[in-house]
């Protein structure tokens, strides 16, 4: 069964038509051919291939505006962690080639998947959504700062 079933797969071409303006750059980090096994260790990765096929499934929702990078980072570890991204799997959001700062750590699925497909039509859109209070405080950091959100249906 795949991941992201048909009739989901036409609503989000649909709603990409009318929704996506500009690029989007979407960089998966994986660990390619660690199966599902989780050792004591760390080594494995259990959703890295889900989370593949899930980027692959928005690229092909709308592929003239949404490209896609597999990092494999048993090969390119010094680029994973040039990017800032420790673990897998993680999809990146940007508006070009660039490293994306909008991440998505492990699965998105359940809850966090609308929070996926509005963060890459913000991206496309070049909106982020937030209010004129929030832009005006953010103008105000004088050092880089980092934003977690962490979701869960729990």
């Amino acid at each position: 069964m795949a991941l992201i079933p048909e009739e989901v797969r036409q609503q989000l071409k649909g709603r990409f038509e009318t929704s996506l303006s500009g690029p989007v750059h979407l960089t998966v980090y994986t660990r390619p051919g660690s199966s599902r096994l989780i050792l004591p260790t760390g080594v494995g990765c259990a959703t890295c291939e889900d989370a593949r096929q899930m980027a692959e499934a928005l690229r092909d929702a709308a592929p003239e505006k949404i490209a896609m990078d597999v990092v494999d980072v048993t090969r390119d570890e010094e680029r994973a962690l040039n990017d800032g991204v420790p673990d897998v799997p993680t999809i990146a959001i940007a508006s070009d080639s660039e490293t994306g700062r909008i991440r998505f750590q492990g699965l998105a699925t359940g809850t966090e998947f609308p929070a996926l497909i509005d963060a890459i039509e913000r991206v496309s859109r070049t909106e982020h959504g937030l209010s004129e209070q929030s832009v005006e405080a953010l103008a105000k950091l004088t050092e880089p700062t980092e934003v977690m959100v962490f979701a869960t249906p729990t």
